[in-house]
């Protein structure tokens, strides 16, 4: 009754959710139903945004538990372009200086973090508080695959290195620049159209990653990494797991995620809707 009426009224549930496609509403609600059937540990949202009220009323509906659950910010960069190939892709050199880093680091590491959290067993949730909300150990709560999200950090990272490679070729950062004035340059520039290189990176995961899983793994949330954009991949391999439960349990969720998710790819390879990222 509850999947049925959704289906015919969805709203929305998700950071990714827009009034055309409700195809991260429809699959928000599977994710629900394989904690709810123990398929699946956690479910997690940010705190206050316009969707974690339906989200929560959801779950309350699902006899679900869920906690806005407390922890730690922390800051992670991974070096990704070498001294020896700096020089053929950038203008100028663009290693981000260790006291950059560290600064950011100083600015992020330990200050106060929460997220909705939405479970089973109300003391997994418990169990979640004082966790540290950094990109890997996010991944790690929420099951995805070690590649992916460490494809992921490594992306960050590089849009940390293009930013301040952007900010050197604008001769916008000197010697004397200081640190606290560094890093709220980067901020503000951070993957931004004007930063070529971070546009050009951007513009091909949205059509080489994201379209791609929209259109066959619709069925899982996160950004598959090179590796798993591939066959028989970590991703793929949780996307069918995914996919074979709502097939045998809700045959026209199944359905209607799998037309919307199609729907999604095609948005990501219209070049005007990848415009409004900008």
């Amino acid at each position: 009754m509850i999947v049925d009426e959704f289906i015919e009224n969805p709203k929305m549930l998700s950071g990714f959710s827009n009034p055309e496609n409700h195809w991260p509403d429809f699959l928000a609600l599977l994710h629900l139903l394989l904690i709810k059937h123990g398929e699946k540990k956690f479910h997690m949202v940010s705190k206050g945004e316009k969707y974690s009220k339906n989200l929560c009323g959801l779950a309350d509906k699902l006899e679900l538990k869920w906690k806005v659950v407390k922890g730690t910010h922390l800051f992670e960069y991974q070096k990704q372009v070498d001294a020896l190939e700096e020089s053929k892709i950038y203008k100028v050199n663009v290693s981000v200086p260790q006291i950059v880093m560290d600064a950011f680091g100083n600015e992020i590491n330990g200050k106060s973090a929460e997220g909705i959290v939405i479970a089973k067993d109300e003391n997994a949730l418990d169990d979640l508080d004082g966790s540290v909300f950094s990109h890997s150990n996010v991944g790690k709560i929420l099951e995805y695959p070690d590649c992916c999200v460490n494809w992921f950090v490594n992306n960050i990272s590089s849009g940390w290195e293009e930013v301040y490679a952007y900010l050197m070729e604008q001769r916008a950062v000197k010697t004397y620049t200081p640190i606290e004035d560094v890093i709220e340059m980067m901020t503000q520039n951070f993957e931004m159209h004007s930063v070529d290189q971070s546009r050009e990176r951007i513009n091909k995961i949205l059509v080489n990653h994201i379209a791609e899983s929209r259109d066959t793994m619709p069925f899982i949330f996160f950004q598959p990494c090179d590796v798993c954009i591939g066959p028989s991949s970590p991703a793929r391999k949780l996307n069918e797991k995914y996919a074979n439960f709502a097939k045998e349990n809700y045959p026209q969720l199944y359905e209607i995620i799998i037309s919307e998710g199609k729907k999604e790819a095609d948005n990501y390879l219209n070049p005007e809707f990848r415009e409004k990222f900008w």
